[in-house]
């Protein structure tokens, strides 16, 4: 349907007395085309379950004169603000430009405005999630972002009725498309880790500058929004322990292989009592681990309670589709009048102790310009009293330690005083007591 054919349906509707909620987007790239393509050919089912019609009737954007391959009038676009946050004909502000500083001064702006807002902003919701609750809840106006983590799967409203009732120990996933996907063609066709991320680029999953995703940057905002919820405390996004993959090479993940392993970037916050860890990083997984099963850019989301036991979330983690499709999804919430159920309590007893809460073997590998430095690292070992095993001591030293705090092992780390290139350590994130591979 065209858009003047819409529109003169939208005339016969106003003309029957069917409530019309306007929408002004900020930002149209790939997921604000997504959103209102999405409203657009789907407005009649929507209208059949709502009794209500949806418009997108202004769009924030920086070029006016670009082309788009969109059906849209010239004159929806808007380069002022303004023309939407203070506009009292739109209800909803669907926030989907990205950035920080701008996107929250406009969300405030939206609420004290009297607007409900929607977003798929994770840099903007991971650093302001307890301000923008509290103005939500000040102006009694919804305040939803399921498609800032996951993408397409449905885990924060999931997450938030879980929360109310269980006592939640754990959240923890595959929360980044780009990263699963080097890491798997790095496993599956033996790939190095540049030529994984350049396939990655040339496949549109990676960006031009990938560093917020293959240091774990994205996985780190997406975890502070999971964990601010399961434990009813705002997480610190800047506290978060995070290392990502550029380290990993070859020669580990034929290791990997012969141990029986498999290695994944995992975002995880686990509680104890009054306390909490958080960290992102590369983990070593058994190979009959479900988290191994999630390969390129399929993304896993898994919370633990105490009356719910584990639950697991699995899907497209980003794209246009999946993440338009959260976003309309909220819409949907709001219209219906069902966002007021989604509120959560701040717990301020809870207290971070960085990463002290995590423990396990770790895997270890050394690749020192001089062979006689392998011997060093081994007497560092000693000296801080790491029980280990030696794998290999050929091209590079390899060894397994026994289980051991996380926070012990980056204090090692730390001491060997090398570049990044020159080592890789991960923890094993299972149990895992016979290991495939005997030490040589």
């Amino acid at each position: 349907m065209s858009f003047i054919e819409r529109q003169k349906n939208r005339n016969l509707i106003q003309e029957r007395g069917i409530e019309m909620i306007k929408i002004g987007l900020l930002g149209f790239g790939t997921v604000g085309t997504g959103v209102y393509e999405i409203i657009n050919n789907t407005e009649n089912n929507l209208r059949r379950l709502l009794n209500k019609e949806i418009q997108v009737s202004k769009i924030l954007v920086r070029d006016m004169n670009k082309n788009r391959n969109v059906d849209a009038p010239k004159d929806i676009f808007t380069k002022n603000p303004l023309d939407i946050l203070e506009n009292p004909e739109i209800d909803i502000v669907v926030e989907v430009m990205g950035g920080i500083d701008d996107a929250y001064k406009y969300i405030c702006l939206a609420f004290k405005n009297n607007k409900h807002v929607v977003t798929a902003n994770k840099a903007v919701v991971s650093k302001y999630i307890d301000t923008f609750l509290q103005l939500s809840n000040k102006y009694n106006k919804g305040f939803l972002f399921e498609a800032s983590v996951g993408g397409g799967i449905p885990i924060i409203k999931p997450l938030k009725q879980s929360a109310r009732i269980n006592n939640i120990s754990n959240v923890r996933g595959i929360l980044n498309g780009t990263t699963n996907f080097i890491l798997t063609k790095m496993c599956d066709e033996n790939l190095s880790f540049n030529e994984a991320l350049d396939m990655a680029k040339k496949l549109g999953y990676a960006e031009a500058d990938p560093t917020d995703d293959i240091e774990g940057y994205d996985v780190k905002r997406k975890l502070a929004i999971l964990s601010s919820i399961a434990f009813n405390n705002k997480t610190d996004v800047d506290s978060i322990m995070c290392r990502g993959i550029s380290s990993i090479s070859k020669d580990d993940i034929n290791m990997f292989k012969k141990l029986g392993l498999v290695s994944k970037l995992v975002g995880s916050a686990i509680s104890n009592g009054n306390n909490y860890s958080a960290s992102v990083e590369p983990v070593l997984l058994n190979e009959s681990s479900t988290f191994t099963t999630v390969k390129d850019a399929f993304n896993i989301v898994s919370i633990t309670g105490d009356v719910i036991g584990e639950l697991q979330f699995y899907g497209q983690g980003a794209g246009k589709n999946p993440t338009a499709n959260a976003v309309v999804s909220d819409i949907f919430d709001i219209v219906t009048d069902q966002y007021k159920r989604d509120d959560f309590v701040q717990n301020g007893n809870l207290i971070s102790t960085g990463i002290d809460l995590f423990e396990g073997r770790y895997y270890i590998r050394v690749s020192p310009d001089n062979k006689s430095d392998m011997s060093k690292v081994l007497k560092l070992m000693d000296l801080d009293k790491l029980k280990y095993e030696i794998l290999s001591m050929n091209e590079n030293l390899i060894v397994i330690t026994d289980v051991v705090r996380a926070d012990r092992i980056e204090q090692f780390i730390s001491k060997l005083n090398m570049l990044k290139e020159e080592y890789c350590y991960m923890r094993i994130e299972e149990d895992i007591i016979n290991l495939k591979y005997e030490a040589k």
